[in-house]
């Protein structure tokens, strides 16, 4: 099989393609789903790599390795790259902001004392910040929700409920 995509490769013919992605594609995706942990974000990194793969197709050289060990190369130096990428820091923020929220609204649900600390510290907050956290993480909306609700435009949205969050971390 590895004789036959690296043929295909030499020749620019896209089947090679095809083959690497039914052959290799679910082994490739678990190796990047190592570093990133968003199936979602994984899978948008294996198509980066597939493209890769085929833009430098030419420099692949079976007499420094196997078609495989390259392409788990590339996957994975594709996968920290993107750890390294401002949106994947932005999401990994908002998904720990999301935990953060639902163990305090567990804690809210089951104590009074923890619900009046929790309103404390929202309501020392600008006021809108305030309003951004509220919306955000009580009532569900998403950042593109917000800007839009607000007329406000979504970077100053994310910005801001960033900046709460921040704020809120240090003073927990």
């Amino acid at each position: 099989m590895e004789e036959r995509i690296t043929y295909l490769m030499a020749d620019q013919d896209k089947k090679a393609l095809t083959l690497i992605f039914d052959n290799y594609g679910s082994l490739l995706l678990n190796v990047i789903m190592r570093v990133i942990k968003d199936r979602m974000m994984a899978e948008d990194v294996l198509q980066q790599v597939l493209i890769k793969v085929w833009n430098h197709s030419n420099t692949f050289d079976s007499n420094k390795g196997s078609i495989f060990t390259w392409l788990v190369t590339i996957s994975r130096n594709a996968a920290i790259d993107k750890t390294r990428t401002k949106d994947f820091r932005l999401t990994q923020e908002s998904e720990r902001s999301v935990e953060l929220v639902n163990i305090t609204e567990r804690k809210i649900a089951e104590d009074p004392i923890e619900k009046m600390y929790v309103d404390q510290l929202v309501n020392q907050l600008p006021e809108e910040q305030k309003k951004l956290i509220s919306m955000s993480f009580f009532e569900g909306y998403s950042h593109r929700e917000i800007s839009d609700s607000l007329d406000m435009p979504l970077g100053t949205v994310k910005t801001r409920i960033r900046l709460a969050i921040n704020h809120l971390r240090g003073v927990i």
